[in-house]
């Protein structure tokens, strides 16, 4: 049985939907990046309280939704869920499925023009810490320096936000120097990776739709941008929908009660969960990344982002895994041969990366077979 909320959810939707539909059009034709939609049924529903948005396994003080008002002069109200079912021609998923997670979060900071104008084949998103000041710096200095017009890509950093008044000036400042930080309004937590990441796949689709990759990469990971553009390619040449990653399968949940990835069968009765991708670096299309930000309206959250994210919302969208070794899930060698012919490595400190970028672009490397 539904709860009653739920079903009212739904009916009103549907209501809306159905009998604003030639309005949806227009609002949903070819528009500017400054135009802004000004009505957002998901967004009123829940400030009335009649979405369930409650996030299995998160903090549920945390998962609230706070009256911090973004600070960038595009409406918060450009969440809206048409703008991104248009692009499938889906709207009919409203009346056979009830939302169940709107991600009704503000952005404290966002930078909605960073795709404008531009032709962008990768987004990288790195999800950072807000308190990881020198470890954004350090992916600016090293392997984010591939994030250029010319390359056609794109470097953000997605974090969540702090109650400490001393690192959020900081944060404040770092956004104005940089241009590059889009902090939403839930609580930087280890419990809420999933939240970060559902904001990367949000803003993706409101923001830069039209890019063809999407980078997802930890602030402790060094990337080999060249050689990840190099497979995303071959791969893109089969198929324009897939996610690549380090692959994972038939993984059982964890169910001793004081595991730090402990889940009770109540958030998760299944025995095993569906293949995903490790979290510490994936990547998808960014048509991928549309479904599953479609699909998370209707899938409440995993604190196990990667789970949520590459496993369950995949499995329901349809979107292929696929394997790729070089995404290493552990710490390998710091060292420019060990990267030449890797992806990705996890756990690095920003010496290491500093080492590693000025030895893997080192015209005079030498590596032993």
């Amino acid at each position: 049985m539904l709860p009653s909320s739920v079903i009212l959810c739904t009916v009103l939707l549907t209501v809306t939907i159905c009998s604003s539909m030639n309005i949806f059009q227009r609002r949903l034709a070819p528009r500017s990046e400054k135009a802004v939609i000004n009505e957002d049924p998901l967004r009123s529903l829940t400030k009335s309280g009649q979405v369930d948005s409650s996030s299995a396994g998160l903090n549920q003080n945390q998962a609230k939704s706070t009256n911090i008002k973004p600070a960038s002069s595009v409406s918060s109200d450009e969440t809206s869920l048409m703008a991104i079912l248009s692009r499938f021609q889906s709207r009919l998923a409203f009346r056979t499925r009830p939302v169940v997670n709107t991600h009704n979060f503000d952005y404290k900071y966002n930078v909605p023009q960073a795709c404008a104008g531009k032709t962008v084949e990768l987004m990288i998103a790195a999800l950072s810490r807000v308190n990881s000041f020198t470890r954004r710096q350090t992916i600016r200095e090293t392997w984010g320096q591939f994030a250029t017009g010319a390359n056609k890509t794109v470097l953000l950093f997605f974090l969540g936000s702090t109650t400490d008044k001393n690192i959020q000036e900081k944060v404040a400042a770092e956004a104005q120097k940089h241009g590059d930080i889009v902090q939403e309004t839930f609580i930087d937590s280890y419990r809420n990776l999933s939240l970060k990441s559902v904001a990367l796949v949000r803003w993706i689709s409101l923001y830069c739709p039209d890019s063809t990759f999407v980078l997802k990469a930890d602030d402790d990971m060094y990337i080999n941008v060249p050689r990840l553009l190099s497979r995303l390619r071959a791969q893109f040449d089969k198929g324009p929908l897939f996610i690549m990653g380090f692959l994972l399968k038939e993984i059982r949940p964890i169910r001793t009660e004081k595991h730090k990835w402990y889940l009770s069968t109540k958030v998760y009765p299944e025995p095993t969960f569906p293949n995903y991708v490790c979290g510490t670096a994936y990547a998808m299309t960014t048509t991928a990344a549309l479904r599953l930000y479609v699909e998370s309206f209707y899938v409440r959250p995993l604190f196990l982002e990667d789970v949520y994210l590459t496993g369950i919302l995949a499995d329901k969208a349809s979107v292929p895994r696929i394997s790729e070794s070089t995404f290493s899930p552990i710490k390998i060698k710091a060292t420019g041969c060990t990267y030449k012919t890797r992806i990705s490595g996890h756990r690095n400190s920003p010496t290491d990366m500093r080492k590693i970028h000025a030895e893997l672009f080192d015209p005079n490397l030498k590596c032993e077979k």
